[in-house]
């Protein structure tokens, strides 16, 4: 798949996104202060992450499908949302240690840590994506389709890549897109991708 086709699919999800705006917001919101206590995070975002599916498939569920994802995920997003923190913590202290190390060799290391660090991101953020659309809900199998999606689509994946990470880097700097629904346009924006590439392989 071209990385044009990257295209049509930003701006699918901007229009779903849009068409349900205050559910959006909402769910956003709620997520938000949920996240606030660290170990409710993971379930918070499969709960964005439920409503979003629900949205691409012509069903607005709102804070409702928000709260069926929360309930029901919560035993797959706690080993995720713990993984994450673990690994995440791991590469900051990397990059912390090589920033403040004198040697040569350090500033390579710190840049393949904050590579390293990044491919993170995008594998997890496509294999959450796998995991909503796959039958068999398990982190293993999502994991390899969300890498899998990634080897496949390079050029496709790496531009969804950039305009979430825009989107979030936004987000985390200004907090205004938080409050404007930006993590459940996210999940719509990697379903919908996600969603494109299995069209594309069976076809």
């Amino acid at each position: 798949m071209s990385a044009k086709a990257a295209f049509p699919v930003l701006w699918d999800a901007l229009k779903l996104w849009w068409e349900d705006w205050s559910n959006q917001m909402l769910v956003a919101l709620i997520a938000l202060l949920l996240s606030l206590s660290v170990v409710l995070y993971p379930a918070a975002i499969f709960g964005v992450y439920e409503q979003a599916l629900d949205l691409t498939h012509g069903v607005r569920t709102g804070i409702v499908g928000f709260w069926k994802g929360f309930k029901g995920h919560l035993r797959q997003s706690l080993p995720w949302g713990l993984l994450n923190l673990f690994v995440l913590a791991l590469q900051a202290f990397n990059v912390w240690f090589y920033h403040n190390v004198d040697h040569p060799i350090a500033l390579p290391l710190m840049i393949l840590m904050l590579g390293l660090g990044l491919f993170w991101l995008v594998w997890q953020f496509f294999s959450v994506n796998c995991f909503f659309l796959q039958e068999e809900k398990k982190l293993i199998i999502a994991w390899k389709n969300g890498l899998a999606v990634m080897l496949l689509h390079p050029g496709f994946t790496a531009l969804i890549a950039l305009a979430v990470l825009i989107l979030l880097g936004l987000s985390v700097t200004t907090f205004i897109p938080f409050f404007l629904g930006s993590v459940p346009l996210t999940a719509i924006l990697g379903l919908r991708a996600v969603q494109t590439t299995i069209k594309q392989d069976e076809s």
